[in-house]
């Protein structure tokens, strides 16, 4: 009887570590440096690492919201849109790794870190 419900009890927990694996995959956030990876992935959030082209940014002081645009290794560029404050920094920086969903050739990010030191 002992034996029975230790049994029991290793495929009860082992059950709940298969399923917590599960889910632990179904959750992470994959990591892109191509648009066209980016731009496949549109049911959960993406971390996307690309060049920043200054020329093609605006903030808006009022909505708080920044636009810019970044550039893959290949030449691609997406549209970046980020409601916050423009983070300190920004005009100095030359790439951006930005995480959000992307919605055709336009990325709303939700978290920017910036890179000062990366080589175009």
């Amino acid at each position: 009887m002992n034996r029975a419900i230790y049994i029991l009890a290793a495929l009860v927990v082992g059950g709940f570590a298969v399923l917590g694996m599960i889910e632990l995959i179904h959750v992470q956030t994959p990591y892109c440096r191509l648009v066209s990876d980016v731009q496949s992935i549109t049911d959960r959030p993406v971390w996307f690492l690309g060049n920043i082209i200054h020329h093609r940014t605006s903030y808006d002081n009022s909505a708080h919201e920044l636009t810019f645009v970044l550039r893959d290794p290949r030449g691609d560029i997406v549209r970046v849109l980020y409601k916050g404050l423009k983070p300190k920094g920004f005009d100095k920086a030359r790439q951006a790794l930005v995480r959000g969903y992307c919605y055709g050739k336009e990325i709303i990010a939700h978290q920017i870190i910036l890179d000062k030191t990366a080589p175009y």
